[in-house]
């Protein structure tokens, strides 16, 4: 199983190579990504565990995608696919692994990466998501219809 893994970890980063030139994390508050996104200019991705999503409930705009699933990657890629010249952004809970996140998928080649800042519940960054009011929907709830992405 691990020799799988490797495997797909090398196949993402061939697969990344091809985004890598002049690779730049931006950041973006959560009001900005929410507009961006329904504008189709950017996917956003919630990176959050699912208990955490039935907790807080996620972005309405916001595809889901736990960054500690096995297949973060492959679903990750599957988005990244559907959608090859729209930068994907990530939110978590204050932005820290988010942050985090999008340094790593650079490191991998990734380029056209965003960092919400301040995520669901806000940090010293920004006041983050629920905070300013922004619309929540339950995790089993349908995106926004305004969403054309498909959840992998």
């Amino acid at each position: 199983m691990q020799k799988l893994f490797k495997l797909f970890q090398v196949m993402a980063v061939m697969i990344f190579a091809g985004t890598a030139a002049n690779a730049e994390i931006v950041k973006m508050t959560p009001d900005v990504a929410r507009e961006k996104a329904l504008a189709g200019e950017i996917v956003l991705i919630d990176i959050r565990r699912p208990e955490e999503w039935a907790g807080t409930g996620v972005p309405d705009v916001a595809l889901l995608v736990d960054m500690t699933s096995r297949d973060f990657l492959a679903k990750i890629n599957a988005i990244r696919m559907q959608n090859p010249d729209i930068p994907l952004a990530f939110t978590c809970r204050t932005g820290s692994r988010s942050n985090y996140l999008t340094g790593e998928l650079e490191k991998l080649g990734m380029s056209g990466l965003i960092d919400v800042i301040g995520g669901m519940s806000g940090s010293r960054a920004d006041k983050g998501w629920a905070k300013r009011g922004l619309p929540i929907r339950a995790v089993n709830d349908p995106v926004n219809p305004m969403i054309t992405v498909t959840q992998p």
